[in-house]
């Protein structure tokens, strides 16, 4: 790879790590030590988290809005340093409820924005020929940001949820000084670039596919985001070790998740590789409805993990390689539907839950919406003209 591919490859891993492994994802592996240190309610916690999927909505509408020039590089600035904020203010306990939730909304907008600038500023500055293998590199930070999250779970024991939380915020210091270096590398390219008209973007049924069945994944992913820990506790009776090494698969599967989506593309096709994935991601749910065996339990947290970051990067590529320029807008759409869905479907999940539905009965009903979304898109994609790849 050129140096520049490398330089682009590493603003990408490193934004994906921040905005969307750490800034989300960390919360729901120190969520039950940080509960009982600050003696946050159930209640409030699940509040937090729906603040986060709130926030993420937002950062996801604005970066929709935001021009398509050399602006994004500051934007993308903005975000790391709020987001790195946001972290070192949740580790403190003692202030007043409102303070959590209006950081936990800024740790969301600064995802989203880092979800959808950063993969665009990568596409307008990369050859066609490279823009697979780049978006491969970058959307494995998602996986690697995650694995930090998860390897602190261990050692909680041994040190303060606050000293955990600082810990997290100084690995965010070091990724906005790294950033702020890499993105000074490519102002001059998007300066140079002339603004792109808004003009009318000719979709299909295709696109549309895309965007059902990635929001059914948002759906779909809720119970394991939010009650996953909750039901290996409860409803199990795992101890903290076995919890722990759920997590700690969770986390190495988010690891691999990018490379796998890159190995099925590369010798099927995208869409394919996307159906292949999402009907391992409907296993993969349906199988923690069936608690026989701890290893069913391991292979869950494994391809859950492994699969949400598979299909968000393999998403995202399928449609900067089908739309282009018009992949800024069209990312910031599916971004949207994913957080719009994925707020709704937590509600949801918390209603039921609230109306006595049982984890077993989420679970099949999270598999049912991904089994159906899977469906549509096995449908509109079955015409061999729609097989995009690395080849073609």
């Amino acid at each position: 790879m050129s140096s520049n591919n490398i330089k682009l490859s590493l603003l990408l891993c490193l934004s994906m790590c921040l905005g969307i492994g750490i800034l989300r994802f960390s919360y729901t592996a120190l969520l039950p030590s940080t509960r009982e240190a600050f003696a946050w309610s159930t209640g409030f916690a699940s509040l937090l988290g729906s603040a986060n999927l709130l926030g993420y909505l937002m950062g996801a509408f604005a970066a929709m809005r935001l021009p398509q020039n050399k602006s994004m590089t500051l934007y993308i600035q903005i975000a790391a340093i709020a987001g790195m904020f946001s972290l070192m203010c949740c580790a403190f306990s003692g202030f007043p409820q409102a303070w959590y939730i209006f950081w936990r909304v800024i740790s969301g907008i600064s995802g989203g924005l880092l979800m959808i600038l950063s993969p665009s500023v990568v596409a307008q500055c990369c050859d066609i020929q490279d823009r697979f293998k780049i978006n491969f590199i970058g959307f494995s930070g998602i996986g690697l940001g995650v694995l930090l999250a998860t390897l602190f779970l261990p050692y909680l024991d041994q040190i303060s949820i606050q000293t955990a939380w600082l810990i997290l915020c100084g690995f965010a210091l070091i990724i906005c000084i790294c950033l702020s270096i890499l993105l000074q590398q490519f102002k001059h390219h998007l300066s140079a670039q002339p603004v792109q008209t808004q003009s009318k973007i000719p979709l299909n049924t295709i696109f549309y596919s895309l965007l059902v069945v990635y929001a059914c994944s948002a759906f779909a992913y809720i119970p394991h985001s939010l009650f996953w820990i909750d039901y290996l506790s409860h409803e199990l009776g795992l101890n903290l070790f076995w919890i722990n090494l759920n997590w700690i698969l969770y986390g190495l599967g988010s690891a691999l998740g990018a490379f796998a989506a890159y190995a099925l593309a590369r010798k099927f096709g995208n869409f394919f590789a996307l159906k292949i994935l999402y009907s391992l991601y409907i296993m993969a749910i349906f199988i923690a409805t069936l608690n026989t065996s701890p290893l069913l339990t391991f292979a869950s947290s494994f391809f859950t993990g492994m699969l949400n970051p598979a299909v968000v990067f393999l998403t995202s590529y399928t449609i900067l390689q089908l739309y282009g320029l018009a992949y800024k807008k069209l990312w910031s759409i599916a971004t949207l539907c994913f957080a719009s869905v994925q707020l709704i479907g937590g509600l949801s999940f918390s209603t039921l839950q609230h109306f006595g539905v049982t984890y077993h009965q989420q679970f099949i009903l999270a598999a049912v919406v991904l089994l159906l979304g899977t469906l549509q898109l096995a449908w509109y994609t079955r015409p061999a003209k729609f097989k995009t790849s690395e080849q073609t």
